[in-house]
């Protein structure tokens, strides 16, 4: 009897400790930790990859918007722009808006004898220079040219990301010279906006309305200037500065 005693504690504290150390063994092989020790730690992103990614994003839901005005608003709020113009050429207009895409001002103003969006030196009909005003984001530069005929001040247009390095065009924004009034003034604000076809590419105001802009725009301010040729849209594209900004996608 007392071997039979003795054999049953034996088997008894052999399962005992077998239980105890497959338990273990389970423990330990779950253990989170242990996993964490073995894996190899992951770096986390810097600032400057999060912020290359978050602009990317949002570079991104911009191009995909169908209306080039609304990636203007869009565009122009994220880099905090002070105040900006856009230019429609389908409406002959010119509209300043704030930071936040507020409407300051309106204005009619003359555009390119020429539809179309082109900046460089190609001709147009007849083999002429063509008669366009270009489209595209600009940065305004201010000068002074032929004070006697254009006043104090005109607003130059910038470069941009896909004008050719050679071009010797000129645009830029001021008002109807005074060699010129006779022919255009009349054909400001008279409800037909075929007569807004008037210049060779340069964006023409009104005296008092070009007064009335340059309280609010400046040298060093953005203007954008939507296309009108079919198939062509802004798109965000790097320039040669590894900088983004809306560029048209035909020239």
């Amino acid at each position: 009897m007392k071997q039979i005693i003795l054999i049953l504690s034996i088997l008894l504290t052999f399962t005992v400790n077998v239980f105890a150390a497959e338990f273990t063994d389970d423990v330990y092989e779950d253990t989170p930790a242990e996993k964490m020790a073995e894996e190899p730690l992951k770096e986390e992103p810097s600032d400057t990859e999060l912020k290359k990614d978050a602009l990317g994003e949002i570079v991104s839901e911009i191009n995909s918007m169908s209306n080039d005005e609304e990636k203007v608003k869009a565009w122009a709020k994220f880099n905090k722009e002070k105040n900006y113009l856009i230019i429609n050429k389908k409406e002959c207009s010119a509209t300043v808006y704030d930071t936040d895409g507020n409407e300051i001002a309106n204005f009619e103003v003359g555009i390119g004898t020429e539809k179309g969006d082109d900046y460089n030196d190609t001709k147009g009909v007849l083999g002429k220079a063509k008669n366009t005003t270009p489209a595209g984001e600009f940065t305004l530069i201010p000068n002074i040219y032929n004070k006697a005929a254009y006043g104090d001040i005109t607003l130059s247009l910038g470069d941009k990301a896909n004008k050719a390095q050679n071009t010797k065009k000129m645009v830029a924004l001021h008002k109807v010279p005074k060699f010129r009034q006779e022919a255009r003034l009349k054909k400001f604000y008279d409800g037909n906006l075929t007569n807004n076809r008037m210049s060779h590419g340069c964006i023409n105001f009104v005296e008092d309305d070009f007064k009335e802009l340059t309280k609010y725009i400046k040298g060093g301010f953005k203007t954008y200037i939507l296309p009108e040729e079919e198939g062509n849209e802004l798109m965000l594209t790097k320039n040669d500065k590894d900088k983004y900004e809306l560029a048209q996608t035909k020239y």
